[in-house]
């Protein structure tokens, strides 16, 4: 059987996870760091007697407030697109790993590139044709690849033994 899903890529995407969450947390530490200097900074000043001491304070307010702003804006799209992105195709990859398996058989028939989306992972997909034997009838079952890996090598028409966890290809074998 050729492997189309190994557990190298769950490793690589339990990685990409940590580096995501790296990154991010020390953005967070610069923020916090940057707060703490500017509170310093505030607590400083002496609060009357200086004519430009409130134009300091003012300063410090607007830059503080505005880094803050920047840094919510930042998190909600940080973990609101890239990080949930990334934990939810890892999530995916735990699950292809740890979950059931199922062996069919069928004619390839084409590669189907549009755009399909399971679980908040983007797929592609392949069209085989199978037997359905409580309808005693053939149907077109999609099996879905990872959008960004490239397609199997599979002739067309082709007899194709696979196995799929959840509807995702994990290892096929050409038959004939």
């Amino acid at each position: 059987m050729t492997e189309y899903y190994t557990d190298a890529d769950l490793t690589a995407a339990k990685r990409q996870k940590k580096k995501t969450l790296i990154i991010y947390f020390i953005i967070l530490g610069l923020y916090v760091a940057a707060s703490i200097a500017f509170f310093v900074y505030y607590k400083t000043l002496p609060y009357k007697g200086y004519r430009d001491t409130s134009h300091k304070i003012s300063v410090i307010k607007a830059v503080h407030y505005s880094l803050t702003a920047v840094f919510v804006v930042f998190s909600f799209l940080y973990l609101g697109i890239i990080f949930k992105r990334v934990n939810r195709y890892c999530r995916l990859c735990t699950h292809l790993s740890t979950g059931l398996r199922e062996t069919s058989t069928g004619n390839f028939l084409e590669c189907d590139e549009t755009l399909q989306d399971k679980d908040g992972v983007d797929f592609k997909s392949l069209i085989f044709i199978e037997w359905n034997k409580y309808k005693k009838d053939f149907f077109e079952r999609k099996v879905l690849v990872f959008y960004e890996k490239p397609f199997p090598e599979i002739p067309a028409e082709a007899n194709v033994s696979y196995i799929t966890q959840g509807n995702v290809l994990i290892s096929y074998e050409i038959l004939s």
